[in-house]
């Protein structure tokens, strides 16, 4: 039977905090009956701070399945779920603590290992206390603290941390090199803190500038950023296309192998590709979590990073496969499945891996030596045909292949060879509730395709519905990736 009970916390007055609900949804209650403790397995959580409010949930069932498989294989770690109990409200994390004590101790270990990558030792050894301190409570006894030891991968947790802060022990600060294409893009993000919040302290700055020069943005960026920040300008202009005789906009593809080839005996530990506006499809925070691993060396390990928060959906396109089999000498087998958008991060070592001739090869496939013979078959974006090339358009779905990943790249919670601090889920899709919805009787059996009206699906697939103009939105756009 399926117990709903609802708690209303009682805690000391916190200022601009009006907690309104608690719900459990369990099999049975808590409860200690002969050494035996059972424990809710489903928390809903309802509270406003001013005139923001909050209704969430969480599974502590779900949460130590994902935990046991992430210690025990490598698998996604459950680090959204654990940056959520940990920044709870005090007064729901003890309400929680009380509920599913693995649940709390474990989050803040996990947390605890991740920051060990990103920022001082202090944080972690803070988050390693809280967890100590929470098993040491009067209420956490006995079966619970048993529980925890046992039935938790609690043991596995602590070595974890153990382990990795002896691997950080004596690390090196790392160099990097950012490029970024440029097209009138205002660069003063580069030193707006609230965005970034750092740069290493062995930066450069490599803008490439794609749509005529600007004589005062040499000037301009170099009053702005710090004096260990080396900026170098270089105009790149786009060629004509052989075929039209007409500009063919080259995007990031010239520049980001330009670069390569120009600095290839001269490269940072890392080099960041960026648009000159990166936000519209990577999220400042996730370059300042790669920043910082590169501050503080922690992320030497590191070999390649794609940086774009949507996926691209994998497509076949006859220009597709000749371009990748002109840049890899080889014929594609299969997809590509990547991120959107070529925003990466590379390490020199990975770079190397491929010998300079081959990205002078991939630039003459760009920069206006071949023809662009590929047919456009629905929106292009180009004032005129040919306008964008589609062999950079094609490039950003190989990025990752130029660089020495696998054709199929993993989602980055998924890739195992990523530092634990960049494997933060992904965008998520926000479909309606299974039982809950005008899904619910089609998902349990009783309606069916087959009784539907075929005719009328029939005759509203084949015509055309005016819903409106379709408008494009990207990460920085505010969407909630």
């Amino acid at each position: 039977m399926v117990v709903t009970s609802r708690f209303f916390p009682v805690a000391p007055q916190q200022r601009g905090l009006c907690q309104k609900a608690l719900v459990l949804v369990a099999l049975c209650a808590v409860r200690q009956v002969a050494a035996q403790a059972t424990y809710p397995s489903e928390f809903r959580m309802e509270w406003c701070i001013g005139s923001s409010c909050f209704d969430h949930s969480i599974s502590c069932a779900h949460f130590q399945l994902r935990l046991h498989d992430y210690y025990a294989e490598g698998l996604r770690p459950p680090l959204r779920e654990a940056f959520f109990l940990a920044t709870l409200p005090p007064v729901y994390q003890r309400e929680l603590l009380l509920g599913c004590p693995g649940m709390m101790v474990l989050s803040h270990l996990l947390l605890a290992e991740l920051r060990l990558y990103t920022h001082d030792p202090g944080e972690a050894a803070t988050l390693n206390a809280r967890a100590h301190i929470m098993m040491e409570l009067p209420e956490i006894t006995a079966v619970h603290l048993e529980n925890i030891k046992h039935a938790w991968p609690l043991q596995l947790a602590l070595q974890r941390i153990q382990t990795t802060s002896e691997m950080l022990d004596g690390r090196s600060p790392m160099s990097v090199d950012i490029v970024l294409p440029r097209c009138r893009e205002d660069l003063a993000w580069l030193a707006n803190g609230t965005l970034l919040q750092a740069l290493p302290a062995r930066t450069r700055i490599f803008v490439y500038e794609k749509c005529g020069g600007d004589v005062g943005l040499v000037e301009y960026l170099t009053s702005l950023l710090e004096n260990h920040v080396q900026l170098i300008y270089t105009q790149l202009d786009d060629a004509a296309d052989p075929a039209t005789g007409l500009a063919a906009r080259r995007d990031e593809c010239t520049a980001y192998l330009s670069h390569v080839v120009r600095e290839y005996g001269n490269l940072a530990d890392m080099t960041l590709f960026l648009h000159g506006d990166p936000s519209d499809h990577t999220p400042f925070g996730l370059l300042n979590i790669l920043l910082r691993g590169i501050s503080s060396g922690s992320f030497s390990s590191l070999d390649f990073i794609h940086l774009g928060s949507p996926r691209l959906v994998a497509t076949y396109n006859p220009c597709q496969d000749d371009i990748y089999e002109r840049a890899f000498n080889r014929p594609l087998k299969g997809r590509l499945y990547t991120y959107c958008c070529s925003q990466f991060a590379v390490s020199k070592k990975r770079i190397r891996q491929r010998p300079l001739e081959e990205y002078v090869k991939m630039l003459q496939l760009v920069d206006g030596s071949v023809a662009d013979v590929c047919e456009r078959i629905g929106p292009s974006y180009e004032k005129y045909a040919g306008q964008r090339l589609s062999h950079c358009f094609f490039l950003e779905f190989m990025w990752h292949v130029v660089f020495g990943e696998p054709d199929n790249l993993p989602l980055r919670a998924d890739d195992k060879t990523l530092p634990l601090p960049l494997r933060l889920k992904d965008s998520e899709e926000r479909p309606p509730s299974l039982w809950k919805s005008y899904m619910s009787p089609v998902v349990g059996g009783y309606a069916t395709f087959q009784h539907q009206s075929h005719e009328s699906w029939l005759h509203q697939i084949r015509t055309h519905a005016d819903l409106g103009r379709p408008v494009q939105r990207n990460f920085g756009d505010g969407l909630d990736f």
